[in-house]
């Protein structure tokens, strides 16, 4: 299990939460909130409006904590919301084009929860390596690519949080690894 909170508890976390026990609500975010940062930080490239956007998402789901439906996995419904609001940060910001230039090669990548040095800079290794060979892609293809590849979702929970069909997520992931090996033996063929 990719979480900490059972799925029992988590419900009953919800149920307390849905009720205005805000403490139940803090449980839920602290044990979800790396996840959605990881999502939006490979998706938008840059820390601060990474954190933006997993507030915001919290912010949504304690508004709409009482319509969440049991049976869809919560990370997925979560996931759902962070990327349509990383979409929609993308478009107020007309960046769709630009995302990777706001993360240089010695940007320094806090990831919030006290991790080491050492993952401070493999995560800053791995923001690299996207920047890198992902540039390339569609809104899209990059999207599916992360949430399948690199957050290792389900082909079927990436078809429910892009709202697209299981081929389509398919095909966006065949041409976005695509793409992307094409781009890794080119630069093995320059070493």
């Amino acid at each position: 299990m990719r979480n900490q909170i059972h799925v029992e508890q988590l419900n009953e976390l919800i149920l307390k939460a849905n009720n205005g026990d805000t403490k139940a609500f803090e449980v839920i975010v602290r044990n979800y909130n790396k996840f959605g940062y990881a999502v939006a930080f490979r998706i938008l490239c840059n820390e601060e409006d990474a954190k933006d956007v997993v507030q915001e998402c919290f912010i949504k789901i304690w508004k709409h904590l009482n319509e969440y439906d049991k049976k869809i996995k919560f990370t997925t419904w979560m996931y759902k919301i962070v990327v349509n609001l990383c979409f929609d940060k993308l478009k107020s910001q007309k960046r769709r084009r630009n995302i990777f230039k706001n993360l240089d090669e010695d940007s320094v990548i806090n990831v919030p929860g006290g991790i080491d040095l050492e993952k401070e800079l493999t995560n800053k290794e791995l923001a690299a390596m996207i920047k890198h060979f992902a540039s390339g892609l569609s809104e899209k293809q990059k999207t599916v690519f992360i949430l399948r590849d690199m957050e290792d979702l389900s082909i079927e929970e990436v078809s429910e949080i892009m709202n697209i069909s299981s081929g389509s997520v398919k095909t966006n992931l065949f041409y976005a690894r695509q793409s992307i090996r094409k781009k890794i033996i080119k630069w093995e063929n320059q070493k």
